[in-house]
C-alpha cells in the first residue's frame, strides 16, 4: 500500500511539472535617474550572456539612455544561458555601475535603476 502512494505521488508530481516555454524575444526596460528623479543621460548598457562554469560574452552593441533615462535591449533568450544587463557611466571620475540579471523568462520587463547623486 505504502509502494502505491508513492509511486502515485510521483507521478502526480512529474505531471503537474511543465517546462516553461520560452518567448522568441524579450525586451526589458526602464528608466535609469538619480534619487531625485532627474534622468541619467548617455548612461552606457550593455547586455551579456553566459552558460553554466563559461565566461561572459557581450551581446550585441552597448546601447545608450536618451535625455529622460530611457533604454530598451531586446534579445532572443536561450535556456542553456544566462543574461546580464551592465549599466555603467563615469561623471566626474566617478564610476556609477550596476548589474541586472534576467531571471525571468517574459517577453517584456521593466527595470529601473535609481542612482545616488554625488555631492560635493
Amino acid at each position: 500500500m505504502l509502494m502505491l502512494l508513492v509511486v502515485a505521488g510521483m507521478l502526480t508530481f512529474t505531471s503537474c511539472k511543465k517546462e516553461k516555454m520560452l518567448p522568441e524575444k524579450i525586451t526589458v526596460s526602464g528608466y535609469v535617474t538619480y534619487e531625485d528623479g532627474q534622468p541619467f543621460e548617455d548612461v552606457h548598457v550593455s547586455l551579456s550572456s553566459s552558460t553554466f562554469m563559461g565566461p561572459s560574452i557581450p551581446l550585441g552593441e552597448t546601447i545608450y539612455t536618451d535625455e529622460l533615462g530611457y533604454y530598451e535591449v531586446e534579445f532572443k533568450p536561450d535556456k542553456d544561458h544566462t543574461y546580464r544587463l551592465n549599466f555603467q557611466s563615469l561623471i566626474d571620475d566617478h564610476l556609477y555601475y550596476h548589474n541586472y540579471s534576467v531571471t525571468k523568462w517574459e517577453a517584456v520587463q521593466e527595470h529601473d535603476v535609481v542612482w545616488e547623486k554625488l555631492v560635493e
